[in-house]
């Protein structure tokens, strides 16, 4: 039943992106609030911003959709956030996947899934994870799934937790706390390398309502103190030309909050 429900609401985020004014498949939003001087240092202070951000290149843009559970990118998350967890990650010399260490690491990511000819980032802000939740039934938990790194999900069949192929499962990001911010942001392919970008769309999970603010290029931050939950709302207006999205949960829940889907142009 939840994986029917999730179908049509992927459905409503590309009818969202792409037909916007004439179907109304998204919420609108009333214009966001600008945020103070000690409201944008505050959001400095928690994730400064970059030194080098990369002008937009190109007279057509590319639209993607965001849903956590792409395949490639979930393959490049330590142990695949196979218990949900979706730790910051590094690469070792030798080719292993582990946990990010700045110290040791020139290149650290979360869930960073390939849009055209760039990298959509979401990473945790502060706390170095967030999760990327089973959506379909019957999860179940293997307590050692034979590799002596720890649990997993798994799928009950036939009255056993059996493993499954965790890069192949249907997933949303929750927060691990209401308070937990998660930060947005796109990146050069290569060098990582920031650059602006547009966010469409995003699609809050019935869980609670979460707050959204963003950065324009003129380094002014803006936000939303709350967007309510189970919506599909529509940023196209708003969130245009920016350095990166940040989101936490709102002030008035205690819940983790849950993101379903986001749409970008590049």
């Amino acid at each position: 039943m939840r994986s029917r429900s999730r179908g049509k609401m992927r459905i409503s985020m590309v009818l969202c992106a792409l037909f916007t004014l004439t179907l109304g498949a998204c919420a609108h939003l009333d214009p966001p609030r600008q945020a103070t001087s000690e409201q944008a240092a505050e959001r400095e202070k928690e994730s400064a911003t970059p030194n080098i951000i990369q002008a937009r290149t190109g007279s057509s843009p590319e639209q993607c959709t965001v849903t956590f559970d792409d395949p490639s990118a979930l393959a490049q998350i330590r142990l695949f956030a196979r218990d949900s967890f979706a730790w910051t990650t590094g690469r070792s010399s030798s080719g292993e996947l582990e946990f990010c260490d700045p110290s040791r690491h020139s290149d650290c990511w979360t869930y960073r899934q390939r849009c055209t000819t760039h990298d959509v980032n979401v990473d945790p802000v502060i706390w170095g994870h967030f999760h990327l939740s089973f959506e379909t039934g019957g999860i179940c938990i293997i307590f050692d799934p034979g590799d002596a790194l720890g649990p997993a999900f798994g799928r009950r069949i036939d009255g056993r937790c059996t493993s499954i192929p965790w890069v192949f499962e249907q997933r949303v990001l929750h927060s691990h706390l209401s308070d937990h911010w998660i930060k947005i942001w796109v990146g050069n392919a290569a060098s990582h390398t920031p650059r602006y970008f547009d966010m469409e769309s995003v699609w809050v999970l019935p869980d609670r309502s979460i707050q959204l603010w963003f950065r324009k290029r003129d380094g002014t931050w803006w936000f939303w103190p709350e967007l309510g939950a189970g919506t599909i709302w529509n940023t196209r207006d708003w969130i245009r030309d920016v350095s990166e999205v940040r989101i936490s949960g709102a002030r008035s829940g205690a819940a983790p909050y849950g993101i379903g889907a986001f749409g970008i142009r590049d």
